[in-house]
Parts: structure tokens; C-alpha cells; sequence
């Protein structure tokens, strides 16, 4: 099943506004490795990416030389690309930095509540659900759908510039650990996300990040 698909409008942009495969692909790719997804030092193949995602070898290898270029990707013996070692200092950094930032989106969503498309981040549901029924909670399919959620979220709560430089720092969405967790099925968790950020209610949007947030941190309790 292709999962990336280049008629279709990415999550969060201008309608009609073409998604481009190389940023999905990119971002898709930036975070397997930056969450772990992706362990240190698995080679990282051009073919089996792209059947993987359902796309060309050009955005995978276009993704790979600017992963490779912000020091994600190593390049070894006869041009193979291997991927390096982040590990759980680094991680744990990125973690907090993602609490803080979605606590900023939480208030820049509730300033401008009214203004919000809600009905088309409700629909980014979809896809998700999708993924789960149709490959698993583990498949690449599902991971893209959750990152592309988290991306239109952040998207909505911020301008156009200041959106595109943010998603250009760190991703740290992790699929494996609080979706899973007993009482907090993926749909019914995100839904209740989208239905808190638009209650208008500062505190509520806030806690409702926090707590989103620290549940996907293996190493949190809450």
C-alpha cells in the first residue's frame, strides 16, 4: 500500500497545495531514526525504503543525502549508508524540548480557536484508524499517519514560517509505547486531544499536550 501519496494535500497546508514526497519522506525518515525506530548502525537501503513507503528511489535518496548532511546518516565503505547512534541523553533532551513546544501550541491553538479547521485535523482520524486496521499499530503506514497528525496539529497552532522552521528542528512522536497503554486506545486518544485543543480552555488544551506527550515517554509515569 502506497502511503505516500503526491496528489494528496499534506496535513495542515492550503487546500489544493501539493504535498511534496521529498519533505514526507524526509520527515518520515528523520524521525524513525531520531526516535529509535531505526536502531544505530542498520544499513539503510534506497530499494527497500522505497517499497516500503510505496514511492521512486529519488525522494529516499534526495531524504538520505540531507539526513546524511545533518549527521544522522553515516556514510561507510562502497557508498553504504548506516545510521548513527542517538542515544538516550539526546532522546531525553528532545523530549523536553517537544513538552515545552507543545505547550506553546496549546496556547496558540486556544487564541485562535475559532479560526481552526477542526473538522480536517478530525479527519486525519481516518488514515490513522486505517493504518491500524489495515497493518498494525507497528507499520510504517501507521507511524506516517500519526506523524502527519502531529504535524497538521502543529501546523494550525502556528504561522506558515514559523511552522516550517519548527518541523525543521526535531521530531519526537513516538508510536511504541503510550498508544498502546490499557485505557488510552489510539483513536479514542487522539480525539479527545483534537476535542480538549479546541475547548477554548487554556489549562485544559495545556494539561491535555503534557499528559499526551509524557504518556508516549517510555521512561515517564504519570
Amino acid at each position: 500500500m502506497t502511503i505516500i501519496d503526491p496528489s494528496r494535500p499534506h496535513a495542515g497546508r492550503a487546500a489544493g497545495e501539493p504535498a511534496s514526497v521529498r519533505e514526507r519522506v524526509y520527515l518520515y525518515l528523520r524521525q524513525q531514526i531520531i526516535t529509535g525506530e531505526y536502531a544505530p548502525g542498520i544499513r539503510l537501503v534506497e530499494d527497500q525504503i522505497a517499497e516500503e513507503l510505496g514511492v521512486s528511489r529519488t525522494p529516499i535518496r534526495e531524504a538520505l543525502q540531507r539526513l546524511t548532511s545533518e549527521g544522522l546518516v553515516n556514510r561507510v565503505r562502497r557508498g553504504q549508508l548506516v545510521v548513527v547512534r542517538v542515544d538516550e541523553t539526546t532522546r531525553a533532551e528532545l523530549h523536553e524540548l517537544r513538552v515545552a513546544f507543545d505547550q506553546v501550541a496549546a496556547s496558540m491553538l486556544t487564541n485562535k480557536v475559532k479560526s481552526i479547521d477542526w473538522t480536517s485535523l478530525h479527519a486525519l482520524l481516518e488514515p490513522l484508524s486505517a493504518a491500524i486496521r489495515e497493518h498494525g499499530i507497528a507499520s510504517s503506514q501507521y507511524a506516517m499517519a500519526h506523524l502527519e497528525l502531529h504535524i497538521a496539529i502543529n501546523r494550525a497552532a502556528f504561522s506558515p514560517i514559523t511552522s516550517t522552521f519548527l518541523e525543521r528542528q526535531a521530531f519526537l512522536y513516538p508510536t511504541d509505547d503510550y498508544v498502546q497503554q490499557t485505557g488510552h486506545e489510539p483513536i479514542s486518544q487522539h480525539r479527545t486531544l483534537l476535542e480538549d485543543l479546541a475547548s477554548g480552555d487554556l489549562e485544559r488544551a495545556q494539561t491535555a499536550m503534557r499528559v499526551h506527550a509524557l504518556r508516549g515517554h517510555a521512561n515517564t509515569t504519570i
